[in-house]
């Protein structure tokens, strides 16, 4: 039947459903307890014959004479229903077998039994319907070869997947356990802007807006950190906050327009510390999620056993292409990254050329747990720089499992060391780097009162969560990733 008539045929159920005195969409319900509840409690209910309520959607029925079995699914339980002519009557039965069908989210009050076959089951004596489904069910949901589907109606993914909803659900368990950790830790959770005059704190396009009331353009933040230091500033030492973040670039593996991250900052701490409160934070996690400091992701064994590997951002770079960062010019990198098949865009930087060399060719490769230290200092307009190698910076990213997971660094508190690295960005920018960071006069007149020295870190919470859900894109644990329309 094509979908043009099965809608039909709906319509014209819930045409009767309403001539027949019948809310197809009531405000209330009176389920006592979920399906998981029930089945937890299953043997003393059905000794007590207690009546229970439970409401859920139907996922299959099976016709059998004057008996209706059906699948009843609540928040990722099943119980099995049972509607039998015999006890709820035959006008009754005939409006369930006739008018209510697999989609249909519905209300059942009875008792709990066994079948022959030891299958938990409701008796169901009365019934109600909840929400009237208007489109049939996919049939073959699960195996749909177009996954840009799965996302487009991610909805429809999570009824039919129970390994989808285990992902989110471990999701939203990994962000409990970031809360805890840090605030076990003596760390504050704030928010600050998302709607931002300048969008500053990270290398990237900002996403452009306006305000109407004060006829002002706006970006929406690309990350929370210069906002976050100002609360330093004002004399609180240790902040996090879990922020929604937009960045204005290409979607792939690692990347969504819009993500989340979770961005901490610690007075009196270097980027020392904050690599021996990654390994512990590592390890917490691990042992909450599975109950050992090792997991497994894309076939491969992964230990957070401490510590963990370090290796210099020069040394990396030099394994990948045989170039050295400090002697070889900005040309030799050029030719390089040609030979290697990286596209050189216009006024790209040694710096942006040797850092598009280890993303594309070294950070794939590196599974194990990995700090690379000690970035140049182009590569880091808000970092301290080595006091005994001002070339170069205070600076950690966490490897694992090709996921850049972490950047941390010793923060910057010169005002004036500040304002020479924002003019540096500023002439980026005019030379027509369009994700240089703008001069902010604020952030550095904040600086001016007293920064105390400080580390932060910055967490991407989607590739975390993809690496500890064993996922091959962010997209897959994020409940409603940006998409392509399909019309285009």
């Amino acid at each position: 039947m094509a979908l043009d008539d099965i809608q039909r045929v709906k319509l014209e159920k819930l045409k009767a459903l309403r001539k027949a005195g019948v809310d197809p969409y009531p405000a209330t319900t009176h389920r006592s307890m979920t399906a998981s509840e029930a089945l937890k409690r299953f043997d003393d209910l059905a000794a007590s014959k207690e009546e229970v309520v439970l409401a859920g959607r139907i996922m299959a029925r099976r016709e059998h004479g004057g008996s209706i079995f059906f699948d009843l699914h609540d928040n990722g339980s099943k119980i099995q229903g049972y509607v039998k002519e015999d006890v709820v009557g035959a006008d009754q039965f005939g409006t369930f077998r006739d008018l209510f069908d697999i989609g249909d989210i519905v209300e059942v009050a009875g008792t709990l039994f066994k079948t022959k076959k030891e299958e938990k089951t409701v008796q169901v004596a009365r019934f109600a319907m909840l929400t009237k489904a208007l489109l049939p069910l996919p049939e073959k949901w699960h195996g749909l070869q177009d996954v840009d589907e799965r996302f487009r109606k991610r909805y429809l993914d999570l009824i039919f997947n129970e390994d989808v909803r285990k992902k989110f659900m471990l999701r939203f368990k990994i962000l409990d356990l970031l809360r805890e950790f840090f605030r076990t830790n003596g760390y504050v959770e704030v928010e600050t802007p998302i709607l931002q005059q300048l969008a500053g704190g990270a290398t990237a396009r900002p996403f452009k807006t306006h305000l109407n009331a004060l006829d002002m353009d706006l970006f929406l933040r690309v990350a929370p950190e210069l906002y976050l230091k100002r609360l330093l500033v004002a004399g609180f030492e240790r902040v996090f906050e879990i922020a929604k973040n937009f960045r204005n670039e290409g979607m792939d593996r690692e990347h969504n327009p819009e993500f989340d991250m979770l961005e901490a900052y610690a007075a009196y701490q270097d980027y020392e510390m904050f690599m021996m409160m990654v390994e512990e934070l590592m390890n917490f996690l691990a042992k909450h999620l599975f109950d050992t400091d090792e997991f497994s992701y894309n076939g491969q064994t992964i230990s957070f056993k401490k510590p963990f590997k370090r290796i210099e951002f020069n040394q990396v770079v030099s394994d990948a292409c045989d170039l050295d960062y400090d002697k070889d010019s900005e040309d030799d990198f050029k030719k390089k990254a040609k030979e290697l098949g990286i596209v050189i865009e216009k006024n790209m930087t040694k710096g942006v050329i040797a850092d598009e060399i280890y993303k594309k060719v070294a950070r794939p490769n590196m599974i194990q747990p990995t700090f690379v230290i000690n970035h140049p200092l182009e590569l880091s307009p808000l970092t301290k720089k080595l006091p005994d190698d001002p070339g170069h910076v205070a600076r950690f990213q966490l490897l694992v499992g090709g996921f850049e997971l972490m950047n941390a660094f010793s923060e910057l508190n010169d005002p004036q060391d500040q304002r020479e690295r924002f003019e540096a960005q500023e002439k980026l920018r005019k030379k027509g780097n369009e994700e240089a960071q703008r001069l902010d006069e604020d952030f550095i007149e904040a600086l001016e009162y007293g920064m105390p020295p400080a580390a932060g870190i910055g967490i991407g919470i989607d590739r975390l969560v993809a690496l500890l859900t064993d996922s091959h894109s962010v997209r897959e644990i994020l409940l409603f990733p940006t998409m392509k329309p399909k019309d285009k």
